[in-house]
């Protein structure tokens, strides 16, 4: 009795090696038992094989032998099968899972409706935004979560979607679980399903933060525009006195000029040196105010000017102001370079005065050298043509640039360089009307270059972006 205890006892505490023995043990058998279940197979199959053809004595071992080896090709077959479905059932669901975890984890909401808009299946993501649950999404309508006030954009575009089956965009307010507002995309699809019924599916991405941007910018640009307005009033407004001013100044100069020529030949022989002197420096004066005001007129000008844009030689202007300042350069040793110049749309007088403001520029500020140097030239740079103009006068000094197209700003005394100090101010508007730019770069005492630019007209820039396209 002790005896079958003790050995109950061993029974119940087997060793790793005796449980991997009885496990072989049992999977031999259960083996056997599937061997015998395939011999109990074969063994009717032949039975019903042999009932077909008769008796079982009729049949001949030969053939009776032919029968078990098809019938053994064939269980193979139907075992290598198994597999492979076995296989494809496996990679399904891993495929299947992987496609779960997408669409759960996608960064965008996923719903999928029935054409009363009754939600069927909604993805984490969704949910995540309506901070609900996923059970309580689904079997309820898209609309309860949806802005009352912008329920009817959905429902239009929701009838369109059914009644044309063409793919429809919205952007309206949902509301999360603690009824604040939020501002959606909804792109929505229909489909049709294996068993004819239609499926409606919608992304939902949340586009609060753009709209919110797009408030901000509308806020910018209404602000922008009363800006626009306003400065564009004070323009004219400054414009309007300039030209009032200019033009009613010009007559009282014009008398004192001329009485004071009449007083001077009248007077010519009863009046000092000194006297003299002093009827020289008002007529130089009033000559001086008369010049200014009228390059006043001429900046006034250029603020309601349209331009009449032809095709302009710049390098024939080059060459015909050029003729016109060797009147006032002789005697002087001037040497000029002039590089490859295009032809270029503008307004050929405007172009003309940009180019005569600043030729006379370089002519006036290297009167100081016993040999000067004057460079005009032109480079491409993508859809502008820029000019440069480079001489070897006495420059200016970098830190005051800005004031360089200033009216009024002069960077030398008058008393070496005379000037109105409005000649640059017309150089940069006029070129600011044919859409460019100017700048200036400098060394004082090693010269001066300035630049400006003229935009390309686009069917000449697309037509070389395709030559170049096909040259490479």
């Amino acid at each position: 009795m002790a005896g079958e205890k003790k050995a109950s006892k061993e029974n119940q505490i087997k060793s790793p090696d005796k449980e991997a023995k009885g496990s072989t043990a049992d999977a031999a058998e259960t083996r056997m038992h599937e061997i015998d279940d395939h011999s109990d197979l074969r063994r009717r199959a032949e039975e019903m094989l042999l009932k077909d053809h008769g008796q079982l004595n009729k049949i001949q071992p030969t053939d009776m032998q032919n029968v078990v080896q098809e019938l053994r090709v064939h269980q193979i077959e139907l075992e290598m099968q198994n597999e492979e479905l076995r296989r494809t059932q496996q990679e399904l669901e891993a495929s299947r899972e992987k496609y779960f975890d997408l669409y759960d984890m996608a960064p965008a909401g996923y719903v999928s409706l029935n054409e009363k808009g009754i939600i069927l299946e909604a993805n984490l993501s969704v949910a995540t935004l309506l901070g609900r649950e996923r059970s309580l999404l689904v079997g309820r309508p898209l609309t309860r979560f949806i802005h009352r006030e912008d329920q009817d954009i959905y429902y239009l575009c929701h009838k369109q979607l059914v009644a044309k089956r063409v793919p429809q965009m919205c952007e309206i307010r949902m509301r999360r679980k603690n009824g604040a507002p939020f501002w959606v995309r909804i792109d929505i699809v229909a489909k049709q399903n294996i068993d004819d019924s239609t499926e409606l599916r919608a992304i939902i991405i949340d586009i609060s933060q753009r709209k919110q941007s797009d408030d901000e910018i509308e806020n910018l640009n209404r602000i922008l525009k009363q800006h626009v307005v306003r400065l564009g009033l004070a323009n004219e407004e400054m414009e309007t006195f300039s030209y009032s001013v200019s033009h009613d100044l010009r007559a009282p100069l014009r008398h004192m000029r001329g009485f004071m020529e009449l007083l001077q030949k009248r007077m010519e022989d009863q009046l000092d040196e000194k006297s003299r002197h002093y009827t020289v420096l008002i007529s130089d004066a009033a000559k001086k105010m008369e010049q200014l005001i009228s390059d006043l007129l001429a900046l006034a000008r250029l603020g309601r000017l349209e331009l009449q844009k032809e095709e302009v030689n710049i390098s024939n202007l080059v060459k015909e102001i050029i003729d016109q300042v060797s009147d006032e350069t002789k005697g002087r040793d001037i040497t000029w370079k002039l590089g490859e110049l295009p032809v270029v749309r503008g307004e050929k007088s405007l172009l003309k005065l940009v180019l005569v403001n600043l030729i006379s520029n370089s002519v006036k500020f290297t009167s100081t050298r016993p040999r000067a140097e004057i460079e005009i030239g032109c480079r491409k740079e993508g859809s502008e043509d820029v000019f440069f103009i480079i001489d070897n006068g006495v420059g200016f000094n970098m830190d005051y640039v800005d004031r360089l197209f200033g009216v009024f700003q002069r960077l030398h005394p008058e008393s070496e360089f005379e000037g109105t100090g409005i000649g640059l101010a017309n150089v940069r508007r006029i070129i600011s009307l044919h859409g460019g730019r100017t700048w200036a770069e400098s060394s004082l005492g090693l010269g001066a270059t300035f630049y400006f630019t003229i935009p390309m007209p686009k069917e000449l820039v697309n037509s070389k972006s395709e030559q170049g396209e096909s040259d490479a």
